[in-house]
């Protein structure tokens, strides 16, 4: 039974890739995911089997997300500040132009010690390719500044005391904590995790906190870290990379009925 339900979803998320209608339409387009007049997926499924979908089309992991999120930064330098740094650089910005923005601050020097010497004028022409680039360099120094003064120039690793930090809301806090440490706390939701958890009925909220909450309850504590990343992604390749999720989608329900075909071939030699 849950094979024939992919077999029915998968070519209509082929389809939503293909003419997404209004609700693509540009880098922030996800936004618009939870307004109340727009249409809401009436895909036949329910949250778990969307989940383990989507699962099946991030397999290969070649969103944007996976190779120059935050994540992706961490891996490469294990700098507890570098990770701050980009989660805060993150916000409003593709994850293409944060990543080039990490690699032009780590040649200036990325400590924040180093942050407090920069300039206003320099720093904020370093941060040139992320959006709100003046009042990110503001947040930089002040953040920085907190750091030297209060936690001896090290981030900290409890979610009230980083949200306390200049530029870290809520979203930024948790996502540190399960980057750097490892701790699940709570479920960092985005613009897009809370969009398309919109879209597809999972929710019905109007802000990121209430669909956190909502989440939370719905959700084993299990899913909390890896659902961020699995759905972001997953809204990456919806709004930019069609015809790529489109392949996917095609590969995935051919695969499933080769293996309805071996299945019932099985039966058949059986009896």
């Amino acid at each position: 039974m849950r094979m024939r339900t992919a077999l029915r979803v998968l070519p209509l998320m082929a389809l939503y890739a293909l003419n997404p209608g209004p609700l693509i339409q540009g880098p922030m387009c996800f936004r618009g995911f939870a307004r109340p007049r727009t249409p809401r997926c009436t895909l036949p499924l329910g949250m778990e089997e969307h989940i383990e979908l989507i699962k099946e089309l991030r397999k290969d992991r070649s969103a944007p997300v996976d190779s120059m999120g935050v994540r992706a930064i961490h891996n490469t330098s294990k700098d507890s500040y570098e990770t701050l740094v980009a989660l805060i650089l993150s916000t409003r910005t593709k994850d293409s132009a944060t990543y080039e923005t990490i690699q032009v601050l780590r040649h200036h020097g990325l400590t924040p010690l180093n942050i407090l010497k920069t300039p206003a004028l320099t720093l904020t022409s370093l941060l040139a390719k992320v959006n709100h680039r003046n009042r990110k360099a503001s947040y930089l120094r002040e953040m920085s500044e907190m750091l030297m003064n209060n936690f001896g120039g090290r981030v900290p690793d409890q979610e009230w005391q980083l949200r306390k930090l200049k530029g870290v809301g809520e979203k930024s806090a948790l996502l540190y904590l399960q980057t750097v440490t490892g701790k699940v706390t709570g479920i960092a939701v985005d613009a897009h995790l809370h969009s398309i958890a919109n879209w597809l009925s999972w929710v019905e909220t109007k802000r990121p906190h209430q669909t956190r909450k909502k989440l939370e309850q719905r959700l084993p504590r299990t899913l909390w870290g890896p659902i961020n990343p699995l759905v972001v992604g997953f809204g990456q390749e919806l709004a930019r990379e069609k015809q790529k999720i489109l392949h996917k989608c095609m590969l995935s329900t051919q695969a499933w009925m080769n293996q309805i075909k071996v299945e019932a071939g099985k039966r058949r030699d059986g009896s």
